[in-house]
């Protein structure tokens, strides 16, 4: 009876999961909403150039950066706090 529970229970975790992702990706398409954007979304998203980005970078805005020549990001909310300064 044990074995028969768990095996259910993890398939219902599983299939959970799955549609939690399902509509995370919906959401996220349809509000157009994404938390990290690369250099090149930030700039058509906000509409500036990547060397405005590079120089706003310079003036302070706050980048995500994993390792020293990894891809960067930056938060949507970190880009309009700085913009609104």
């Amino acid at each position: 009876m044990d074995k028969k529970l768990a095996l259910y229970v993890f398939k219902q975790n599983r299939k959970l999961k799955k549609e939690i992702k399902q509509l995370r990706n919906l959401i996220n398409e349809k509000c157009n909403f994404k938390e990290l954007l690369t250099v090149k979304e930030a700039c058509e998203h906000f509409g500036f150039s990547e060397k405005t980005f590079y120089r706003y970078r310079a003036m302070g805005l706050k980048v995500v950066q994993k390792g020293r020549n990894s891809k960067i990001y930056v938060r949507v909310i970190d880009v309009e706090k700085f913009l609104n300064k």
